[in-house]
């Protein structure tokens, strides 16, 4: 994720790894996430960022099918600027590109996605590292070979504030 750093200008990156867990049977796995967020206004208490986050999911299992996923949902963030943390806010929509891979040809779609969020950015004593978790979900349309999806993400990482 990249974003702000609530007391400075310029951007934060962070590598975040966490789980993906698709609402109903599928099981949790592993996704990555990037995010890059451009403050656009800044309250002090409060400030707002365009977000541009991409997430993917490699191979998936559910008992019907097993899939890859690739989610991009620009959007927007509210920031609030605490002493030790910054709880946030995000809501964006885009795209998702979800492939199947349960049969040997495999099969790829592309839908919209909606994605709403929050978590928490936490202050280390190291002025430049920081901590952050974060759980958003991504409401897909329906693939060519599933139906609608709910995918929740849950993450933890390190945010390099610069």
């Amino acid at each position: 994720m990249f974003s702000p750093d609530s007391g400075r200008s310029g951007v934060c990156p962070t590598v975040v790894g966490g789980t993906c867990v698709v609402a109903g049977s599928a099981r949790a796995g592993f996704s990555l996430e990037g995010t890059f967020a451009h403050r656009l206004l800044n309250l002090h208490l409060a400030s707002l960022h365009l977000e541009l986050p991409l997430l993917g999911t490699p191979n998936r299992t559910s008992p019907s099918t097993s899939y890859s996923a690739i989610f991009f949902t620009p959007g927007l963030k509210v920031k609030f600027s605490l002493p030790a943390f910054s709880p946030f806010l995000t809501v964006g929509g885009g795209l998702a590109r979800l492939s199947n891979g349960s049969n040997v040809n495999g099969s790829s779609s592309t839908t919209g996605a909606f994605q709403v969020g929050g978590g928490v950015d936490v202050s280390t004593p190291i002025e430049f590292i920081g901590l952050r978790g974060e759980v958003r979900e991504f409401y897909t349309g329906t693939p060519n070979f599933s139906t609608t999806q709910h995918n929740v993400f849950v993450g933890g990482g390190i945010v390099l504030n610069f």
